[in-house]
């Protein structure tokens, strides 16, 4: 613990002051969990993206989040621009095109919250260590440490009144930063548009009724209700906003960490002619892809005119066994 505070201090310190007025409810993964289902809140926020070189890039974002009693609450991400980068320029139109499509991902996804209040107390500690000041608010300085050792270590600045994080640095077990997001203004209210999502996403309570809902198409899967130590959290229908293909997307969570399962029905295997040949013409086995840098592991594979995405942070290892076993399910059951 002591190492990592020490090698963390000049991420984890920035924009922060110290504070000593003790705050009046225990910050916990509680009453975290309950933030989510009750606290409405709008932010303004810088989030760093780190690339394989260590070269960081830093967006601007809002985010508006409509607490309605679940853990998955109705969000609203909006582009504000890239620190340092003027409209127009190709980075700003690269990165603005980039938040059109996976923006309400990189906050449901890609941010620290408490996703299971059950499992995140089974595979986490919560170690506070002090308090600070983050966007002009009183905030419970917190390490978050998993129990596993290919699963990420959070420090976790959390508001003391709403419990909402206001600051999170992502590490793998190397102390290497992975990720990183600062609120700079909070609101802790919401007024959200008419047409909050720009991408048509439908929670379903049963992998039956996501595959009654998408017509029962040929070659889907159900996975297993548990995987690798995480449970299923949710399970959604997407349509994605450029092709207007739709996917089945079921997420399983460890109560912090997320990997997601996608199943896009009627997609041609763009692996069968790419495939090595042994002699006699045969194709010698079935391809998993995979793609991994320091912040995301994604691998990929057909199977019976559907294509399967495994996807989650690039410290989890374990997600190759993950793609194996979901790969191993579908020979079976087509």
């Amino acid at each position: 613990m002591a190492l990592l505070l020490a090698g963390s201090g000049a991420f984890a310190q920035r924009g922060a002051g110290t504070l000593s007025a003790p705050q009046s409810t225990p910050v916990s993964f509680v009453t975290m969990a309950q933030a989510v289902e009750q606290q409405d809140y709008t932010v303004e926020q810088l989030r760093r993206f780190i690339d394989p070189q260590g070269q960081v890039t830093t967006v601007r974002e809002q985010v508006k989040v409509d607490a309605n009693g679940t853990e998955v609450p109705p969000c609203l991400v909006t582009f504000l621009g890239v620190e340092g980068e003027l409209p127009g320029s190709p980075l700003h139109t690269k990165w603005e095109q980039t938040y059109g499509r996976y923006g309400q991902l990189f906050h449901r996804h890609g941010s620290f919250g408490v996703r299971s209040l059950g499992k995140v107390q089974q595979n986490y500690g919560f170690y506070e260590i002090g308090t600070v000041v983050r966007a002009g608010r009183s905030a419970v300085r917190a390490v978050v440490f998993p129990v596993s050792t290919d699963k990420s270590i959070w420090i976790v600045d959390v508001d003391a009144a709403t419990k909402v994080p206001l600051y999170w640095a992502e590490f793998d077990l190397q102390f290497r930063l992975l990720a990183e997001v600062e609120v700079v203004v909070f609101v802790d209210s919401v007024v959200m548009p008419a047409m909050a999502s720009p991408v048509p996403t439908v929670q379903h309570a049963s992998f039956a009724a996501a595959d009654s809902w998408l017509g029962s198409p040929a070659g889907l899967i159900e996975p297993q209700a548990a995987l690798a130590d995480y449970a299923i959290g949710q399970i959604e229908t997407r349509q994605d906003p450029l092709s207007g293909q739709q996917r089945l997307v079921v997420t399983f969570t460890d109560g912090v960490d997320q990997f997601l399962v996608s199943q896009v029905p009627a997609t041609p295997d763009v692996f069968s002619g790419l495939l090595p040949k042994v002699r006699g013409g045969a194709a010698t086995g079935h391809t998993i892809a995979r793609f991994q840098d320091a912040s995301m592991r994604v691998l990929l594979f057909w199977e019976d005119g559907v294509s399967f995405q495994v996807a989650g942070r690039g410290s989890l290892t374990r997600l190759d066994e993950v793609a194996q076993h979901v790969y191993r399910q579908a020979l079976s059951t087509n």
